[in-house]
């Protein structure tokens, strides 16, 4: 079972104790572990090969995460691109749930209940005491639990800017992931925008359509796009992205 959450102080993340995460729930929602087949967690190794290319390359530390439409596979994306990079033993890396309306990273890695990215941004609960250390070496997670209707004002707040400054300043080693919502769905990922380094576009084969896809890249034309992600494609080669 998931360990308690317990909030401490100091550097952020130094002093939190280690929570075991819910093995059942990584399986079930299909998130990339040393258990998982050779062929995901391959992707997934080549996906953060060339994010990490384009990163240092550009000196970039922060990275949001987004799709056009709902279902197309960004959150599952952000798990385990994170998951991945933090096997990179040159990097720490910090998992954040951006998408305030329909958050699930929590729920993706069986977390237990506990302060989170919203409580944070209304200054009912620190940074620290929202983050959480799971079993995983290098990676911090700030989930959220709660649902929020005006995500938009929360995320371009000062209080997200102050600690989206405080997650690459407190470690220049860093990459920090961000899970937002999808572009067509609210204005979130824009207002977001002059937080973050650069964005990862996430489609589904067979699932988004051409004309959202056009939509959600004029939207995101004065952003840096690292680049796109094919989600549930059949194909297995390198091709995949």
């Amino acid at each position: 079972m998931p360990g308690a959450r317990t909030r401490s102080p100091g550097l952020i993340g130094s002093e939190l104790p280690v929570t075991q995460l819910d093995k059942e729930a990584l399986l079930r929602n299909r998130v990339v572990t040393t258990a998982t087949d050779a062929g995901p967690r391959t992707a997934y190794k080549m996906l953060r090969t060339r994010v990490l290319q384009r990163m240092r390359t550009n000196g970039w530390q922060s990275l949001a995460v987004t799709s056009a439409t709902p279902s197309d596979g960004k959150t599952l994306t952000s798990v385990n691109l994170a998951i991945s990079l933090a096997g990179d033993v040159n990097h720490n890396v910090c998992l954040v749930d951006l998408d305030l309306r329909h958050s699930s990273i929590s729920r993706y890695l069986g977390l237990p209940d506990g302060p989170g990215t919203s409580d944070c941004l209304r200054g009912e609960a620190t940074l620290e005491q929202a983050l959480v250390k799971p079993d995983i070496e290098r990676l911090l997670v700030l989930p959220n639990l709660h649902t929020e209707s005006n995500s938009s004002e929360l995320i371009s707040s000062p209080e997200m800017h102050e600690i989206a400054q405080r997650l690459v300043l407190d470690d220049p080693q860093r990459i920090v992931i961000y899970d937002m919502p999808p572009l067509l769905s609210a204005d979130d990922m824009l207002a977001f925008a002059p937080f973050t380094d650069a964005v990862l576009f996430v489609v589904s084969e067979g699932a988004t359509r051409q004309t959202d896809v056009v939509k959600a890249r004029e939207l995101l034309e004065t952003v840096n796009v690292i680049g796109t992600v094919l989600n549930q494609s059949d194909v297995k080669t390198a091709s995949y992205y």
